[in-house]
């Protein structure tokens, strides 16, 4: 096998990219899941840990091995370390990768580059009320190197405080948590293609609902917006993205860029060198026909494929991805979504039983479109709302 890669973590767009272009796939992951069955696959507890990683490479049997990828969050350090190791193809400037899995790394790396949260560390040993002083009122707390909304929370009382750090006490690194003022306004991300030191392509998608509410029970919901619609925000964004990712001397790869907009301008949230979560990169190509996976693979790889033609500006249709929640006391079928929207996609099991499933409380998702963008806001706006009072 001499056409073999290591993917840390599972994602099937990966997977199903690199089997296109004819490679052998042995999987690093620290999580099972039933589509790995009949594959070559090893666990490991952490794939952030990279000489756990290394330690489970080195003991395979011999293969000659053209790269690592990972789409995973907590895999990309450890992908840049194999790589450095074993002097394979790819980014492997681990240093580099730190500044985008640490935000507070992050946005002292930025400066003033691009306008950005005041950031911190923060600790239980620190006090409140000097917080306050520092980063404002009320403020974020979240992890350093989180990914999601996973543990984000507004803080408005010291009682709120000493609350969070009591649920997460079995974490108390110095550099485990961060403070941030928090940023009242919308909240967009840029997703895109980056290589020798270019902006190569990008769309943008809205949140409908502000990520961190999710940790409140509400329903994630993200949509494509045109540049047909809204060209002048594009130039906008395509500059604050350029300046974002060469201050951080972003490789080359697929990013994945939060940001807020509201009267006072643009803010950067933060930034990560691999595909976004949330089925983004399924809807992006759904609109544009672009593959943020396969171009992040073959990128990972060192592998630049001609430019053929060139990337769409413009999507075909605009498409929206809804991470369906179930409600106490709301009892939804497949065919009572299918009767009332017109869905393209739908994952979904008959019953209020459905078991949530990650960070944001998923039971399922639905994938809609619609070639205006204002309509199709309306519409995943309705459907948010079916799900949690299907009778109102």
């Amino acid at each position: 096998m001499n056409n073999t890669v290591i993917l840390l973590g599972y994602r099937e767009g990966i997977a199903n990219a690199l089997i296109r272009h004819g490679f052998q796939i042995i999987y690093i992951v620290s999580k099972f899941k039933p589509v790995l069955s009949g594959t070559k696959y090893y666990m490991v507890k952490d794939l952030e840990d990279a000489q756990e990683v290394l330690r489970c490479l080195l003991n395979l049997p011999i293969y000659t091995i053209k790269g690592v990828v990972t789409g995973n969050e907590d895999g990309v350090f450890t992908a840049a370390v194999l790589r450095d190791m074993l002097q394979l193809p790819g980014p492997k400037d681990y240093r580099s990768t730190l500044y985008f899995r640490d935000k507070f790394l992050q946005k002292q790396r930025l400066a003033q580059a691009v306008p950005h949260a005041h950031c911190r560390y923060v600790t239980p040993n620190d006090d409140y009320s000097q917080l306050v002083v520092e980063v404002g009122f009320p403020f974020i707390i979240k992890p350093a190197n989180g990914m999601g909304s996973f543990a984000t929370t507004v803080i408005s009382s010291e009682f709120d405080y000493e609350t969070y750090f009591r649920q997460y006490k079995d974490n108390l690194s110095y550099v485990a948590y961060v403070a941030e003022n928090k940023i009242t306004a919308s909240e967009f991300t840029a997703d895109g293609i980056w290589s020798d030191g270019k902006l190569r392509w990008f769309s943008i998608c809205q949140y409908t609902t502000p990520p961190i509410q999710c940790n409140e029970g509400k329903t994630l919901a993200l949509q494509i917006i045109s540049r047909k619609d809204f060209p002048e925000f594009y130039e906008q964004i395509n500059a604050f993205c350029l300046c974002a990712l060469t201050q951080l001397q972003a490789s080359d790869g697929v990013f994945h860029l939060e940001f807020f907009k509201n009267d006072e301008g643009i803010f950067f949230n933060e930034c990560a060198l691999r595909p976004a979560g949330a089925w983004v990169p399924e809807i992006i190509t759904l609109s544009y026909g672009v593959d943020l996976y396969a171009a992040h693979a073959m990128l990972s790889l060192s592998l630049k494929q001609p430019d053929k033609r060139p990337l769409p500006h413009y999507p075909s249709q605009l498409f929206a991805i809804v991470l369906l929640r179930t409600t106490p006391g709301v009892s939804l079928t497949r065919q009572d979504f299918y009767q009332n929207f017109d869905l393209v996609e739908l994952d979904w099991t008959d019953g209020e039983q459905a078991e949530p499933k990650g960070i944001y409380g998923r039971a399922g998702y639905a994938i809609i479109k619609h070639e205006h963008h204002q309509t199709l806001m309306e519409n995943v706006n309705k459907l948010i709302a079916f799900t949690e009072h299907k009778n109102a």
